[in-house]
């Protein structure tokens, strides 16, 4: 009697370990006031026969919750579809219809039905007896329950009708209708506000993701990439040995973790000895096995060390001695002569051999010929030439020497030099392959000012005054103007690239050094001028400019983008350290031992940093990265920290 008067199947409270919401006892409808009508015998008039008589397939199985429907009825319609139509699956009011091969589907079409909200009879249970006996016995059982009470359309259910008494049910009266409490479907999800709740807080957490992402982009993207340094008083790192005796020529070479130091011996060979920069250590030391009467100094390269002798003249042979950075050991040896040039990448050594009259590429590994360019002529059979290479932001926003060169000029994407030629023509080289990308007649003469950065060739055109223009070098074609001379008394001086499609130059004005001026052009933005007295020689640093003089005694002026002075008419010397550091030193380099006063200074700061001295050092033999300077002394060399910690 529970059971019938709760309207539920009994095996749903036979079965207390089975998932039944809280509270969903107290949400069943209350019985009906009035008495049950009697139970309708199986077969009775106006109730259709069992599915299973002769001449029809046999119906699936149905719970107690529903009678079987009469042949034709709308029910049966709905079961097993009209004639000339598919059977459409039955479908329980206030849920959607089962989706085929779903649990539910099978469940229709061959496998014991279940209703969602019921559990299945065990074996040997009153409703197993009702599902595994005799089909006759099935019938009665479903002849003789109760049939439910009609339940209204889930409001939350998508394409469900709500009645408009769909606060009652019907037939009940004044009793408020609430749906029993169902477990999901196995592999279903919830319905309802609750999955738009969490699909909304799933989009919010994408799209909070999304914009961590771009802020996180635009500050990588807009950061300083070249920050104050954290300038500190000098420390000494090491002090590797020399030799017994005061050396005649110290060199020193700093490129990222390594420091080369070199000495010359008693019998003009070159000792040189490989250092950690940051620790000291010495790595190794190897005499070079060649001898020279003078040598010129030596050159940290990418995985090697470049040793040049020096020369008495322009055509005197000398030697280049290539050295492996891991061992010390000779790579390959050349003879050069005093006035060719020497240009680096990783993989190559372009060789401009001014006697040969050509451009010649060699294999750092080994000394390899990989190729060889012959220098044009002019009309009368002049073959002079002068090759820039293209500076790269890399590069120049790196350590560079006392004459503002870098230090590691191949840092940046691809190696090219410019190639001016005798007959004003210009040639774009690659320096791994010696391909020639691109030329152009009637450019820039071999002593006119020319400069090559990025994208752009800037050359100072002297004729009748001058002009400073700028070329694409990715098509050479017609030049911009960027700035034209307002008198023919005016002449440029030491022009360097200062920024992106920017070039600087020094003009000075009948000869006047005192009126000397700075000026800066941009591409589609004009000229700007300020006053640089006595400026000789012009070094970026990043955007900002330092302009060095040596008369009436050296000194050096930084001056920012807008031609602002940051630092002025500072005694000494300066060199970049990166693209928003300096290192300043208080008098000129000397091949002398003395001591140096060392100071540092942010482009963005307001003083320098003094640091102390260094004591007893030959300057111009000192090299810098951007936290330590190596520098030989007397019998020994030395290693200071200045930025950074240890």
């Amino acid at each position: 009697m529970l059971h019938a008067e709760l309207g539920i199947a009994p095996t749903a409270l036979e079965q207390p370990e089975l998932p039944v919401a809280e509270g969903a006892l107290t949400d069943l409808p209350m019985p009906r006031p009035q008495s049950r009508p009697a139970p309708v015998a199986a077969g009775a008039p106006g109730h259709a026969a069992p599915r299973g008589t002769p001449g029809r397939a046999a119906a699936p199985h149905q719970t107690p919750w529903h009678a079987p429907a009469a042949p034709g009825s709308p029910a049966d319609q709905a079961a097993h579809g009209t004639p000339g139509q598919p059977a459409t699956p039955q479908q329980t009011p206030g849920h959607p219809p089962t989706p085929p091969g779903s649990p539910a589907d099978a469940a229709a079409h061959g496998t014991p039905h279940q209703s969602l909200g019921h559990t299945p009879a065990t074996h040997g249970s009153a409703g197993d007896a009702a599902g595994v006996a005799d089909p006759a016995a099935k019938t009665a059982t479903a002849a003789t329950l109760p049939r439910p009470a009609p339940t209204r359309p889930d409001p939350y259910l998508p394409g469900q009708a709500v009645s408009p008494a769909a606060g009652t049910v019907a037939g009940w009266s004044g009793v408020p209708h609430s749906a029993p409490p169902v477990s999901p479907a196995p592999g279903g999800g919830p319905t309802g506000p609750g999955r738009s709740r969490r699909g909304l807080w799933i989009a919010l957490g994408a799209g909070l993701a999304v914009v961590g992402v771009l802020a996180a982009t635009v500050l990588w993207l807009t950061r300083d990439r070249y920050p104050a340094l954290e300038f500190r008083t000098l420390d000494v790192v090491a002090t590797p040995k020399a030799g017994a005796e005061r050396a005649t020529a110290l060199f020193t070479s700093v490129l990222g973790d390594r420091a080369y130091l070199a000495h010359q011996l008693a019998d003009d060979r070159l000792e040189v000895v490989a250092v950690d920069a940051d620790s000291g250590d010495e790595l190794w030391r190897k005499p070079t096995p060649v001898s020279a009467q003078r040598w010129a100094g030596i050159r940290a390269l990418p995985g090697g060390l470049a040793v040049l002798a020096d020369a008495s003249g322009d055509s005197t042979p000398r030697g280049l001695l290539v050295l492996d950075a891991g061992s010390g050991d000779q790579r390959w040896r050349l003879s050069v002569h005093g006035d060719d040039d020497l240009h680096y990448t990783r993989d190559t050594v372009v060789w401009v051999d001014r006697t040969g009259d050509r451009l010649v590429g060699l294999r750092m590994r080994d000394g390899h010929e990989e190729w060889r360019r012959d220098s044009p002529r002019d009309e009368y059979g002049n073959s002079r030439t002068r090759v820039v290479r293209v500076g790269t932001p890399e590069a120049w926003g790196g350590a560079g020497s006392v004459t503002g060169a870098p230090t590691a000029p191949w840092l940046g994407t691809g190696g090219r030099l410019v190639q001016v030629d005798a007959d004003r023509s210009v040639r774009l080289i690659d320096m791994d392959s010696g391909e020639v990308l691109r030329s152009r007649p009637n450019v820039a003469d071999v002593d006119d000012l020319v400069v090559a950065h990025a994208d752009r060739l800037y050359v100072t055109e002297d004729e009748r005054g001058y002009r400073l223009l700028g070329y694409d070098l990715a098509s050479l074609g017609e030049p911009d103007v960027l700035y034209t001379a307002p008198d023919d008394g005016r002449r440029p001086q030491s022009l360097v690239a200062c920024g992106e499609h920017r070039a600087c130059l020094l003009e000075v004005p009948d000869a006047e050094t005192a009126r000397t001026e700075v000026v800066a052009a941009t591409e589609g933005k004009g000229s700007r001028h300020w006053p640089a007295p006595e400026a000789d020689g012009l070094v970026p640093v990043g955007e900002h400019l330092l302009a060095r003089r040596d008369s009436p005694q050296y000194a050096v002026t930084l001056f920012d983008t807008d031609g602002r002075t940051v630092l002025a008419d500072r005694d000494g010397v300066a060199v970049r350290l990166d693209a928003g550091n300096v290192l300043l030193f208080a008098e000129p380099p000397s091949t002398a031992e003395d001591d140096r006063s060392l100071a540092g200074m942010a482009v963005g700061g307001e003083s320098p940093f003094e640091m102390g001295e260094l004591k007893d050092v030959r300057s111009e033999s000192c090299s810098w990265n951007a936290s330590v300077i190596a520098c030989g002394r007397e019998k020994d060399f030395v290693l200071y920290r200045f930025a950074g910690d240890e």
